[in-house]
């Protein structure tokens, strides 16, 4: 390498002015890859089953009244408009679930890039060179951005595959439309967490506040989708995601109040910035207090302690759906009872040949608890590794305490929660159907709770293997193990995949209870391998060095 070419990289390697944004837009825009990915081959995958379940205009039209005006659905989904077209269809299917997902991955990754980079101590590095709190807060929005682009040219590519299907006659700039309406919503939730990081002490405050923010906004977008107050539409950012309107009758005029929403929070996002002091925030946390130590004797109290909140925040989630879909099940029920062709397809994710309506969707309900409930154990592993990654850990390893002993009593307070989480959702379950007078019996239903748990400790205790063996790598094996059994089984209900590859996922191992009886021996088997894999851990955690981030 020559001199010039050398002090040219030099240069480069240097440079402050873009060091922010393309470390924040590397990671970002490898999240947004797989995410993009995932979102894609599922909506391709549904769209074309779509197209051959229903190929003839007379079978879409009636699919189209069947399920176009069930409160169940539209609650899940949003309003129905157009179900006779692929069009309709795609829009009413993956619009409002994909700009969720997409709000809820932007307003994580913001947090852990902004909030969590200076909590970590690393953001100080960034200001330490030749630039502002301001002027890098703005770097790592446009790094983030970056993210924004990527998952916009996947769905839409993914988009215009669903448009050349049989009967789907929707343009290109329809199709970019869509996509563009899907990122909308992930750039609203990403200027929330944005303004969030800036307002709260700690990432999981922050975090925490901006699932909050887009849990009320989804509440007012259910409510005006399920009530007869559709104005409420036009209060809330997922609502005017909605009101776009993609494919079939696009209204790009609502795209004014998302820019506007966006902008706002972003300009007094750098504005806060450069008003507070470095790790200072608006709600900073008090510098004295009385204290209090009950919780402080043991490990295990400490655990409990330090994770309460958000323990307490899962099982409030985990309750809260099961109720609120369990009041849906008569609805959603009588919708199945209307299509032959939806019962079938269900009785084929069911593998069972007949199914009742009822059971079906009360499968449906658990089989989205147990996802939830997967998310949970992966961040309960992560926070494990986060414990020893920012040296928390330490604190507890030069007192008389073993690794074992705190790492078993991490163990204990997962295994009492996922337990407590199987018995609530089946009783809030219950709770929420019987208001309806759906019939299910109440043993039935806590039984399927109970079921719905087992790949759940299944995915913490890969977390407790991962984290012995190759700890930084805990967080991305555990969500990636979720990804692909969510896949895997989401393709497999439309594609006839071959058996072995569908035995990959541990969602396809539990059964669909409870339209089917739970199959305890294999949730016995999983619970043992679980429990292998945290005894294997354990042990290679005891044995290795501690490493940090």
């Amino acid at each position: 390498m020559s001199t010039a070419e050398a002090t040219s990289k030099l240069k480069t390697f240097h440079s402050s002015k873009s060091a922010v944004r393309r470390f924040v837009a590397k990671r970002t825009s490898r999240s947004a890859l797989i995410l993009g990915l995932v979102l894609g081959i599922y909506s391709i995958s549904k769209a074309s089953s779509y197209v051959s379940l229903y190929p003839s205009a007379a079978a879409r039209q009636k699919v189209a009244e069947t399920l176009g005006n069930n409160i169940g659905v539209e609650a899940i989904l949003g309003v129905a408009h157009h179900l006779e077209t692929v069009g309709g269809y795609a829009v009413w299917n993956f619009l409002c679930l994909m700009a969720a997902i997409g709000a809820i991955w932007a307003l994580l990754i913001t947090t852990r890039t902004l909030r969590g980079e200076e909590e970590s101590g690393r953001w100080e590095l960034f200001l330490a060179g030749q630039t502002t709190a301001r002027r890098a807060t703005a770097k790592a929005l446009a790094g983030l951005g970056s993210g924004l682009v990527v998952l916009f040219i996947l769905l839409s590519a993914a988009t215009l595959v669903i448009g050349r299907l049989h009967g789907a006659d929707f343009s290109t700039s329809a199709s970019l439309f869509f996509a563009l309406a899907v990122v909308a919503g992930a750039a609203e939730f990403m200027a929330v967490a944005a303004l969030t990081s800036q307002i709260m002490p700690t990432r999981s405050r922050a975090a925490g506040l901006a699932t909050a923010i887009f849990g009320i906004f989804y509440m007012i977008r259910l409510t005006a989708d399920t009530t007869n107050a559709h104005w409420l539409l036009n209060l809330s950012p997922l609502g005017w995601i909605e009101k776009l309107q993609p494919l079939y009758g696009s209204h790009p005029i609502w795209l004014l109040p998302i820019i506007g929403f966006a902008v706002i929070l972003i300009i007094l996002s750098i504005y806060l910035a450069g008003r507070r002091d470095l790790g200072g925030s608006t709600f900073a946390d008090q510098d004295s207090a009385k204290p209090h130590t009950r919780l402080l004797r043991t490990p295990l109290l400490a655990a409990i302690r330090l994770n309460r909140g958000s323990n307490i925040s899962w099982l409030s989630a985990i309750g809260l759906t099961a109720f609120f879909y369990g009041m849906m099940s008569k609805g959603a029920a009588q919708a199945f009872s209307q299509s032959a062709k939806t019962e079938r397809l269900i009785s084929k994710i069911a593998h069972i040949p007949k199914i009742s309506e009822v059971s079906a969707f009360m499968g449906i309900i658990f089989f989205l608890i147990m996802t939830l409930a997967m998310f949970y154990a992966s961040t309960a592993a992560g926070r494990i590794r986060d414990d020893e990654a920012q040296g928390y850990l330490d604190n507890f390893l030069v007192r008389p305490v073993s690794r074992m002993r705190w790492l078993w009593g991490r163990i204990l307070l997962f295994t009492a929660v996922v337990i407590i989480a199987g018995l609530l959702s089946g009783i809030a379950t219950w709770v929420g159907q019987a208001s309806q007078h759906s019939g299910m019996p109440f043993h039935t239903l806590l039984l399927a709770g109970i079921n719905a748990m087992t790949p759940v400790v299944f995915i913490f205790g890969l977390g407790v293997f991962v984290f012995g063996l190759l700890p930084r790598l805990t967080n991305i094996l555990t969500y990636s193990a979720i990804g692909w059994s969510f896949l895997v089984v989401m393709l497999g209900s439309g594609l006839n995949f071959n058996h072995w590859l569908m035995d990959t996922s541990i969602l396809h191992q539990v059964t669909f209870a409870p339209a089917v009886s739970p199959n305890w021996t294999v949730d016995l088997v999983l619970v043992i391998l679980s429990l292998a894999l945290c005894v294997i851990g354990s042990f290679r955690f005891k044995t290795r060095d501690l490493q940090n981030e």
